[in-house]
């Protein structure tokens, strides 16, 4: 489902303006929807004092008329009071006017015949909670109503006393406290993603998660209720959006948490679970037992977990989305644009980057498990710079070379941190984290940005290469021979430099999962032979990728020639020489 996005000033000014003439988009939901929940109502006539609450009055769908049973007010009567309900603004007014099916005695000899008034309620939205009284899933929840100025009633009847007297006696309406709108849309499924290379880790982590809901949240969305067994894991419940079905929520995990835990969500009577936990971390290396060949009309150069890679079809000049199975998704149709050129993919499956059509650029998120569904996400306008596995975009405006902005709900907003840099790579954590090159006084530097602080890594001359989302940082720095050097950095071990194979004098970091594995491409002492490699998380080994080769590839003398990228199920994107000497691109899976 697509969300358009832009943030400019004059939508939000005109946004602003018509704030109030928004409310009425409440009363719109109390129409379509069934029931009235009444909480409290208090009336005063002829001295007694008459009150009931917690009851359910039915009520159709696409109108706003009630009939309403007497005996719900604590009247010993079998009037149905009619009330013929109207609206303007963000209130609500109701008429009656009955006559009473026998005689009601209010004592004393005093008996009321007819009721008739005007019941008036303002109409507000509710964000977040249902009524605290009702427990049934049909129940409205995100309209209150209160009692409006305007609202008066009388009842008519006779006084006998000798000889019958009419009368009529004013009603004072002392108090109207009601729910309406929609009932709150059923939960129909929840997940939480966890990548598979992801293990416990020193410092603070994060999940990204999502609620999926039967029908679109009504107006002003709502909150989905989500609790964790584990009390130590942090969630809070997530408002979807008015007029989507679904929203990402967050999972936070404490340093060196493995769980497990069970992650319950609720909406609308319907309550699912998820149970969550982390594998140990895998230390040792393992070797590659599937392949694939990519067309060589293809450049591919990222990938996804699963062994689907985003490539450029070389005649078109745009990307496709080219699965482990072999089929293809030309990303300009789905999308309906000239051109896309993707920037980048994450953990969680997301695909960003910007579509060109007719009207210009505009920055796009997917999910490449619903490629068809088309963007999730659709600013614009703007370019899309990066994003992280909760779905958050980064993006700069391409009439404006200063700053990169924050993409929420709302749209994009100036990043604090990154309003002034201008910095050649950037990337983007779960944690919120944000991995820069700048350039500096003494060269390029590699930089940690988080809110408004801005940290250079080390003193050597450096660029940032990957980023994962346990809050690592990897790059190519300058030892102190002037050669390039793979490192890892991260706020609990500060820098420290990576192992390169045997027999390589420099080297260069690609990218790194969740479980700390890095893929590099050394160069040989000879400085022209390339040696991809993997590193182990613990900085003790640097594996050649052709000494984990399938068996198969071996014996037909395949050559890994360069690291393109990892997965984070493991799987990595290489260009091989074949036992032709053809160069080719494989992606291995273990």
């Amino acid at each position: 489902m697509k969300r358009s996005l832009n943030g400019l000033l004059p939508l939000a000014l005109l946004g602003f303006f018509l704030a109030q003439a928004a409310h009425a988009d409440v009363v719109d939901d109390v129409w379509r929807g069934t029931n009235i929940r009444l909480n409290a109502a208090r009336i005063r006539v002829k001295g007694n004092d008459y009150a009931t609450g917690y009851w359910l009055l039915p009520k159709a769908a696409n109108t706003l008329n009630l009939n309403v049973p007497a005996r719900q007010f604590g009247l010993n009567s079998d009037l149905v009071l009619h009330m013929y309900g109207s609206r303007s603004g963000n209130v609500i007014t109701w008429t009656f006017d009955d006559t009473l099916p026998s005689r009601y005695n209010l004592g004393d000899s005093t008996y009321v015949t007819r009721v008739r008034g005007t019941l008036k309620a303002y109409a507000r939205q509710v964000r977040g909670s249902d009524d605290p009284f009702c427990n049934s899933a049909a129940c409205p929840h995100n309209v209150e109503l209160t009692l409006a100025p305007g609202s008066s009633a009388k009842v008519s009847g006779y006084k006998t006393f000798i000889f019958d007297i009419d009368f009529t006696e004013d009603v004072q309406v002392k108090q109207f406290v009601a729910y309406g709108g929609v009932p709150r849309p059923r939960l129909s499924s929840m997940a939480v993603v966890t990548p598979s290379s992801r293990c416990p880790s020193s410092g603070p982590s994060e999940l990204s998660g999502d609620v999926v809901l039967s029908s679109p949240a009504p107006t002003g969305g709502i909150l989905v209720d989500l609790m964790s067994v584990d009390a130590s894991v942090g969630v809070l419940p997530v408002r979807v959006p008015e007029g989507q079905r679904s929203a990402r929520f967050t999972l936070r995990l404490p340093p060196y948490w493995t769980g497990p835990t069970v992650v319950y969500g609720a909406s609308g009577g319907v309550r699912k679970s998820v149970k969550v936990g982390v594998r140990p971390c895998l230390v040792h290396v393992f070797p590659f037992v599937r392949w694939y060949l990519i067309d060589s009309l293809y450049a591919p150069a990222h990938l996804l977990n699963g062994g689907a890679v985003i490539a450029r079809y070389k005649e078109a000049e745009s990307d496709v989305l080219l699965t482990g199975k072999g089929e293809a998704y030309w990303l300009n149709e789905v999308l309906g644009a000239e051109q896309v050129r993707v920037t980048g993919v994450n953990s969680t499956g997301d695909i960003f980057g910007t579509a060109y059509t007719a009207k210009g650029p505009n920055a796009f998120l997917l999910r490449s498990e619903d490629v068809k569904a088309g963007a999730e996400q659709w600013l614009e306008g703007w370019e899309a710079v990066t994003a992280n596995a909760h779905g958050t975009l980064l993006v700069r405006d391409p009439n404006d070379g200063k700053g990169i902005y924050l993409v929420d709900e709302v749209g994009p907003a100036r990043h604090p941190g990154l309003s002034e840099l201008l910095p050649s790579r950037v990337l983007f954590n779960a944690l919120g984290e944000v991995a820069v090159t700048l350039e500096t006084e003494k060269g390029l530097r590699a930089a940690r940005v988080y809110g408004k602080d801005v940290q250079v890594l080390l003193d050597n001359e450096s660029e940032v290469t990957a980023l994962n989302d346990v809050g690592v940082f990897v790059g190519t720095a300058l030892d102190s021979d002037k050669r390039p050097r793979p490192f890892v950095w991260s706020r609990q071990e500060e820098a420290r430099w990576l192992p390169m194979p045997k027999g390589a004098v420099s080297a260069k970091a690609v990218a790194i999962n969740d479980g700390g594995w890095v893929l590099g491409t050394a160069t040989a002492e000879d400085g022209k032979t390339q040696v991809p490699f993997l590193a182990s998380p613990d900085g003790k080994t640097a594996t050649r990728l052709d000494e984990v080769l399938p068996e198969e590839l071996k014996k037909a003398g395949y050559r890994v020639l360069r690291a393109l990228a990892l997965a984070d199920d493991f799987s990595v994107l290489v260009q091989a020489l074949d036992g032709q000497g053809q160069r080719v691109h494989l992606v291995l899976s273990p």
